[in-house]
């Protein structure tokens, strides 16, 4: 065989491997696209700056664990006293209370700290962002049928792009790359939700509703806000919607005769992940899962249901190890700790002094699940205690007492005493949830619901001191317009009413299904927070980001949406493009310096809702008639540019003043738009 022919057999198996890659991914190149798209979007505002405090407790845990150990020794960000919201003590030593997202940002630190051996690493940031910008001009000149050009505008952009963000970068400390490496983790785990709405709805309504969803997904504010600073939500919310997605294609593939294990076990997987991120959530998603799996499985036998509960069990281990190392309860994460307050511990030498500070208050967070509501901050069960006879060798005159056997002894006794400190453990977590949905149900009314999901504005009982008086909270149809859709479906559903037999027949239907467990899952998940909500430092309910995906799911699960984004892909692309430049334009020639981020925020609230009720109304309309759907693609257009116009200003402007940016061409934009605010 020549050399010729082998280097050509070899790049014929990069390129099967690379499709590979790319169709396990992001299921073929409009998904790609979307993602290159995605973090092209959310890089551009990216602000290297700690922007709340729960944040202080994860960087530190990151550094920790990059040292090789769980708990935190010294402090890297926030305050010199660590007594910062999301830190716990136990046997004397503080540790965060997420390990997942913490270890999920480890191989991107460990990136970073290599790009750092042989070039700067901000001139690395500006780079790569700029072979994304050059990627996505070259995929999407693909799917346009205009290959050649797009590449070459993609080099001219990229390259424009670099020259300017060399011309004014500076150097960014390695203390930030730890919190670097949050930031990009949340970036990639945020791109991947509108992948993952993409692929959905491409396998349930055809690639150009999949492509309208995915391109909504892009800019859906309560996900692409949070984006760039490290908080948990864009995990979650991805995790969420894989299980979503596993649940539909399962129920696809068992519709088609298959038993659908592998999408069945994705699912369960997505909820391992999310436990080792936060495990009430986890709760709530399993609490849904598994009924609605068992009802609509096509097979229940014991070998499935035990390859779908290994592939479960493998997937909580990382959950499981690390309370165990924490806690010594395989099941008690450490935000059910004790919360640290402050007191005598030193962080530099942590680990000799078991004394510590015994806490039944709650830090000033917005998180949610984790308190310890009375629980103290001992491990139980992590020690190895000897009782009769600690020494060595036979002890008594019998000499029944020998050294194996004394092994032997303490491994069953430290089993025994694990599972039951892990039965314990359960059976706390089960108490805390269903406190948690009984606070929920409590707190169900009229007033809330209106602050938490329809209208901000100034709030009775909302601390706006922590604000600095600025009215910043959006609720989640401020947020995200389009979701405002939603308002027709019960008059779609009271439209197609039918017999209890053509009910059964419906129930049967995969997608029927999934949106019997969408749901289900956003009941159940807003009952976890209600009676937290609304607060002052959620700006757009952060605490609800995981089911704004699904909401969404449901708006494409409309006919009139889906018609729209079939029939009227072009203009409904054309006026979205159009819309946003617009908006911008308005936004700037409106707003000036003078005013509070507060009223600029709550401009944005009330234009929104102009907006929803503009979708709303069309929607109701066409639910019954087919004319009108050129309007329909102007008014979800609107939706969409609304959410992509608050975006990019709030990540620039309303947010970004003082702040540094990754992208050094970022403050040279913020510089010439004349909305900057203290």
């Amino acid at each position: 065989m020549s050399t010729a022919h082998r280097v050509r057999e070899e790049l014929t198996g990069l390129e099967v491997d690379r499709t590979l890659l790319v169709r396990l991914l992001f299921g073929d190149r409009t998904g790609l696209t979307l993602y290159l798209g995605a973090l092209v979007l959310f890089a551009l505002y990216w602000r290297v700056d700690i922007f709340i405090v729960d944040t202080f407790a994860i960087g530190n845990a990151l550094v920790a664990v990059s040292e090789g150990h769980l708990h935190i020794s010294q402090v890297v960000y926030g305050p010199a006293d660590p007594s910062t919201p999301g830190m716990n003590i136990v046997d004397g030593r503080l540790y965060a209370r997420n390990y997942g997202h913490v270890v999920f940002a480890l191989p991107f630190l460990w990136g970073l700290e290599a790009i750092a051996l042989v070039a700067d690493v901000r001139i690395a940031i500006a780079a790569l962002w700029s072979l994304l910008v050059l990627a996505f001009c070259v995929q999407l000149g693909h799917l346009l049928g205009r290959g050649r050009l797009a590449t070459l505008a993609g080099c001219a952009l990229a390259f424009g792009l670099f020259q300017a963000n060399l011309a004014t970068a500076t150097e960014l400390p390695p203390r930030l790359f730890p919190l670097l490496a949050l930031q990009v983790s949340t970036m990639v785990a945020a791109g991947f939700v509108p992948v993952v709405l993409y692929r959905l709805f491409e396998h349930a309504h055809g690639r150009r509703v999949a492509t309208t969803a995915g391109i909504t997904g892009v800019v859906l504010v309560p996900i692409g806000f949070w984006a760039s600073i490290p908080k948990r939500h864009a995990l979650t919310a991805l995790l969420a919607l894989i299980a979503l997605y596993g649940f539909y294609r399962s129920r696809a593939a068992i519709a088609d005769g298959d038993e659908g294990v592998t999408f069945r076990a994705l699912s369960y997987a997505a909820v391992g992940g999310t436990a080792w991120i936060h495990a009430p959530e986890a709760l709530a998603l399993l609490t849904v899962l598994v009924p609605a799996d068992l009802l609509t499985a096509r097979s229940r036998d014991p070998r499935t249901l035990g390859l779908i509960g290994g592939v479960f069990a493998l997937s909580l281990v990382p959950f499981f190890a690390t309370n165990t190392l924490i806690t010594g309860n395989p099941v008690k994460p450490p935000r059910l700790l004790s919360t640290y307050t402050g007191g005598d511990v030193l962080v530099d030498t942590v680990g000799t002094d078991a004394g510590g500070a015994e806490s039944g208050g709650e830090a000033a967070t917005g998180d949610t699940g984790g308190t310890a509501s009375g629980d103290s901050g001992s491990s139980g069960g992590g020690t190895d205690s000897q009782s009769s006879g600690g020494g060595t060798g036979p002890t008594s005159s019998s000499g029944s007492t020998t050294g194996p056997t004394s092994v032997f002894t303490r491994l069953v006794g430290g089993a025994v005493a694990m599972v039951s400190a892990g039965i314990d453990g359960a059976l706390n977590a089960l108490d805390v949830f269903g406190g948690l949905l009984n606070t929920g149900v409590d707190s169900l009314d009229t007033d809330r619901l209106s602050h938490v999901f329809l209208r901000s504005g100034r709030i009775p009982g909302v601390d706006y001191s922590q604000t600095g008086g600025q009215t910043v909270e959006l609720t989640i149809l401020e947020s995200a317009p389009v979701l405002g859709a939603l308002v027709a479906a019960p008059l779609a559903v009271a439209r197609h009413a039918v017999s209890r037999r053509e009910i059964r027949q419906r129930l049967r239907d995969p997608l029927t299904q999934t949106d019997v467990f969408a749901a289900c899952y956003v009941c159940l998940f807003s009952l976890l927070y209600l009676s937290r909500l609304p607060l002052h430092s959620t700006i757009t309910v952060r605490y609800l980001a995981p089911i704004v995906p699904f909401l969404l799911y449901g708006v494409f699960r409309l006919e009139p949406v889906r018609r729209v984004a079939d029939r009227e892909w072009r203009p409904f692309a054309l006026a979205t493009c159009g819309f946003t430049a617009v908006g911008i334009a308005a936004a700037i020639a409106a707003f000036n310096a003078n005013l509070a981020v507060g009223s600029i925020v709550q401009t944005h609230a009330v234009v929104n809702l102009c907006v929803a009720g503009v979708l709303a109304s069309w929607v109701v309309v066409a639910t019954r008639t087919d004319r009108g759907d050129r309007v329909g693609a102007l008014a979800l257009a609107l939706a969409v540019a609304a959410m992509a116009v608050f975006l990019l200003l709030s990540g620039l402007e309303y947010f970004g003043s003082g702040r540094q940016f990754a992208l050094p061409i970022a403050e040279l934009i913020a510089q010439y738009i004349p909305i900057r605010n203290p």
